[in-house]
């Protein structure tokens, strides 16, 4: 048994497990040949760019720049993460698809300056990454740039060393390779590596349903964005050699996060697009008529964690219609049940608090500041509930110079409305914002469907003359605590 001792962070990038998926359900089922995943989010930076950054590192190292010098960074996110945690001074390209967890991650790492770019900017486009990324490194004296996309930098012992692993735990029996398609490095290199040493490999390229990177795809910047990260683009990637695909499969968005969901229930904490990948194993499992003894290997590029807002909230999978049929059942059931026709008027809500629409800022802060409160309802002159306001919004307001304390409240204040979202006071900030009628005698089912798009609920009478009390989804948390049916 090796023996353990104190390293370094880099010295721990590699070496990571290749596990079964195939008892796994939804992994498995009708497909005879055995699925393995290559954990590369078990790196140390979670996810298999450590790999790379640690070779970038060394190249810049050889090349006598800098340890201090500001590295800008273009790329999903990842890549970033990995340069951060090796302790380098970065400048980040993001898209704007890329997960606020890798951001609050990033700002976490010291990283401050961040830079949106366009999800689908074709190259040689202002928008594009490289450009935005070219125009900041002549301001930025000494720095570099940095982007997998464009191929600059010779990342063929990165993959090979990856290649090797597992050659090494399949014993040399691969029969294929499944990974998801970005900045086309990997699956250059791997399919050389693998194919060096397994002739027959077969080499399959993942890529979101709109993707146009597989061959026959045509460039589209305009076609309707897809959800999964880190994988895809609106264009092949120079980086990816004609030849290294074997067979290109397209997975929706759909099909990848609720096969994520499956991995996470199975032990696997892999982001989406692993979840992409493994149901394209599966695909081409069952399409390539694999008989057992067949071995077929997926890279699972990153972690669930990366993505708590999105990919791990039942909300936002619910609101963007991720779940299949089998998973979204299931749930609804499970709140069925646990609500067991219960109603707003269980919940035992105290009296709500309020204030007018003419009452100043300052008013409105002292009072949900003293009671702890993140939001309070606003009223009409005949208390009728015309809207709300937010104690974050409105203390940025003031910080920022945008309101002072002597305005009223109308000016800031979210107004319910049926019509869009728009201003409604000259030089204030007041929205619209949709009023759905809830009271006392609302089905908690319905107040928690409610809650999947929205943070908070305020209870009227059935005329919405009156606010009665102040509903969010802790209240519901706390009524099936008590009645012990919450499942976690």
């Amino acid at each position: 048994m090796q023996s353990l001792r104190i390293t370094t962070i880099a010295d721990t990038i590699g070496r990571t497990p290749m596990v079964s998926l195939s008892g796994i359900e939804g992994v498995g089922e009708r497909v005879a040949a055995d699925i393995y995943g290559k954990l590369e989010y078990m790196n140390p930076g979670a996810s298999i760019k450590d790999r790379v950054a640690k070779h970038i590192i060394a190249q810049l190292d050889e090349k006598g720049v800098s340890k201090d010098a500001l590295l800008i960074v273009a790329g999903p996110g990842n890549l970033a993460v990995s340069m951060a945690m090796l302790g380098r001074k970065l400048v980040c390209l993001l898209p704007e698809r890329t997960s606020a967890d890798r951001v609050r991650l990033l700002k976490a790492a010291g990283v401050t300056d961040i830079v949106r770019t366009l999800d689908g900017a074709l190259p040689g486009s202002p928008e594009h990454p490289a450009e935005i990324g070219r125009r900041i490194a002549k301001h930025r004296v000494g720095s570099v740039y940095i982007d997998e996309e464009l191929g600059d930098w010779d990342l063929s012992a990165c993959y090979e060393e990856l290649a090797d692993e597992m050659i090494e735990q399949t014993n040399g029996k691969l029969d294929a390779l499944v990974l998801g398609v970005d900045t086309g490095n990997a699956a250059t290199h791997l399919s050389s590596a693998l194919r060096a040493k397994i002739p027959a490999v077969q080499i399959i390229g993942v890529e979101p349903s709109n993707s146009a990177i597989g061959e026959e795809s045509i460039a589209n910047p305009l076609a309707r964005r897809w959800l999964c990260e880190d994988i895809g683009r609106a264009y092949a990637p120079r980086a990816l050699l004609p030849g290294a695909i074997d067979m290109w499969i397209q997975v929706s968005d759909p099909v990848a996060y609720s096969m994520t969901r499956r991995l996470i229930q199975g032990g696997v904490f892999a982001g989406p697009a692993a979840g992409a990948s493994v149901a394209a194993a599966r695909m081409y499992a069952i399409s390539a008529s694999l008989q057992q003894g067949h071995h077929v290997a997926v890279i699972l590029g990153d972690t669930a964690r990366s993505y708590g807002d999105t990919l791990l909230s039942d909300d936002w999978m619910l609101a963007h219609d991720l779940l299949d049929t089998r998973m979204l059942d299931g749930l609804q059931r499970k709140q069925l049940q646990q609500y067991r026709a219960a109603s707003i008027e269980d919940l035992q809500l105290p009296a709500a608090v309020t204030v007018s629409e003419t009452d100043p800022m300052g008013v409105a802060i002292s009072l949900m500041t003293e009671h702890d409160f993140s939001q309070v309802p606003v009223t009409s002159a005949g208390r009728r509930l015309v809207g709300y306001l937010t104690l974050s919004a409105a203390q940025t307001l003031v910080d920022n110079h945008v309101a002072t304390v002597d305005q009223p409240v109308s000016n800031f204040m979210l107004r319910f409305d049926a019509q869009p979202s728009r201003p409604v006071a000259p030089g204030g900030t007041s929205i619209r914002k949709r009023y759905w009628l809830i009271t006392p005698e609302t089905p908690l089912s319905e107040l928690s469907r409610f809650f999947e798009t929205n943070s908070v609920a305020f209870v009227t009478d059935a005329s919405r003359k009156f606010c009665l009390g102040i509903a969010t989804k802790q209240d519901l948390i706390g009524f099936l605590a008590r009645r012990n049916t919450y499942q976690f």
